[in-house]
């Protein structure tokens, strides 16, 4: 996905298309921009809640850092 990501929508989509390599099951919990990025938190825990967190270049939709729950 190229372009600027312009809404929390989309940073929501951009990282729900990422993690779903990974993970089956995803629930998004926030978008925040913060500068020149977004900062997405995704639950991915089916029973308890396990965060994973996407940080998204604003300006070009690439992913710049993630992390998943330990």
């Amino acid at each position: 996905m190229a372009g600027e990501v312009k809404s929390a929508a989309e940073a929501t989509k951009v990282a729900t298309s990422f993690l779903k390599q990974y993970y089956a099951f995803l629930r998004p919990i926030s978008a925040d921009r913060e500068n020149a990025n977004w900062i997405v938190k995704v639950d991915v825990g089916v029973i308890t809640k396990e965060i994973a967190e996407v940080k998204i270049d604003a300006s070009t939709s690439n992913i710049t850092a993630y992390s998943f729950p330990e």
